[in-house]
């Protein structure tokens, strides 16, 4: 018997851990996606799109919409509907500068190898194409109480996360901004956006109003809080948010 992934296992049997900023198992916010790769510069009019850890392929909505054309690749393919490869984001099956934008949202903190990934991103976008990646930022308190709770609070290494209810997690890297920028720079992209998350700041700085044990008063009253601050702090800070959204470019032929 073949054994599973174990991160594809883990959300096979726990399908509502599946979630974004933009939604989860049973949708995506379309607007939200929309507005944030408006704002990031992403163009998807004509564009052949290519989502990596595509999941139900929601986003396809969004280029379709805008005139592109989309393919998911995920390692799960029990779902239809749309153009889907069975892949791993480190070996993806399609031609050197296949597409000319390539997604990749909330997925790449469960790549065993996020190098050998970010190759591959690199590899099938063609010169002066971009890469769209929403992905965790630990670069913030979260960040700091993940290590904490990954040495001293009973949880395995890569597992903690600050949603869900502390409900551990299969392959939740600690990502942060250097690492992301570390990571694709070498792979040979250039950054050209980095923003944060106005609703995520209350979880990137004061993780605790998801634990189980935290009261609903409270945990609401930091809710309505944030909804007024978050605007600012993440305007001065994008990394005070959960999320962060980034935009890197392949540079052009003979750049």
């Amino acid at each position: 018997m073949t054994s599973r992934n174990p991160v594809q296992a883990f959300y096979e049997d726990n399908p509502r851990m599946v979630s974004s900023p933009f939604g989860g198992i049973d949708g995506i916010s379309a607007d939200r996606l929309r507005a944030v790769l408006d704002d990031a510069g992403v163009p998807l009019e004509g564009a052949r799109v290519l989502d990596v850890g595509c999941g139900r392929g929601y986003a396809r909505e969004v280029v379709a919409a805008a005139g592109g054309h989309y393919c998911g690749a995920d390692f799960v393919v029990s779902r239809g509907g749309f153009p889907l490869a069975q892949a791993d984001a480190a070996h993806l099956p399609f031609a050197d500068a296949a597409f000319d934008v390539v997604f990749c949202i909330d997925a790449s903190e469960h790549f065993p190898d996020p190098d050998a990934a970010a190759r591959e991103f690199f590899r099938v976008l063609r010169p002066g194409g971009g890469f769209f990646l929403s992905a965790p930022n630990y670069g913030n308190v979260a960040g700091m109480v993940k290590w904490w709770m990954e040495r001293f609070g009973g949880y395995e290494a890569n597992s903690w996360a600050p949603f869900g209810r502390w409900q551990p997690q299969e392959l939740e890297q600690p990502l942060t901004p250097a690492f992301v920028r570390r990571a694709y720079r070498r792979a040979g992209f250039i950054e050209g956006h980095c923003a944060g998350y106005a609703p995520e700041t209350l979880l990137g700085l004061l993780p605790w109003c998801d634990h189980p044990a935290a009261p609903d008063a409270i945990r609401f009253r930091l809710q309505r809080i944030f909804a007024r601050i978050g605007p600012a702090l993440v305007g001065a800070w994008p990394g005070s948010s959960l999320h962060l959204f980034w935009r890197f470019d392949k540079p052009a032929a003979g750049v």
